[in-house]
């Protein structure tokens, strides 16, 4: 039984409340990571539609935050600012952080 609050992958039923795949052109359409990878497709729901990553910003993508780890969030506002400012330039960087 799904609990209140929690999110399901449509496709395996696994829970993905922390980082999910969300079609933007079905509606209630969310695959967990797996599922996503393998091209899964549901219903009208076909692998090359458009997506988006829904992870709230807990998702650690090199390591755990209590290890330093950077959430998912943070990883893409440094990105961001290297887009924005180029790729060396510490300073303003840091400050946009």
């Amino acid at each position: 039984m799904a609990e209140l609050g929690k999110k399901y992958c449509v496709y395996c039923l696994a829970e993905v409340s922390s980082l999910r795949f969300r079609c933007t052109e079905c509606a209630d359409i969310e695959l967990c990571p797996d599922c996503f990878s393998a091209g899964a497709e549901i219903g009208p729901h076909r692998r090359w539609h458009g997506y988006q990553l829904v992870d709230g910003g807990r998702f650690t993508l090199w390591g755990a935050e209590a290890e330093g780890g950077w959430s998912s969030r943070e990883e893409q506002l440094l990105l961001d600012a290297i887009e924005q400012f180029g790729f060396g330039n510490w300073v303003l960087e840091s400050e946009y952080l």
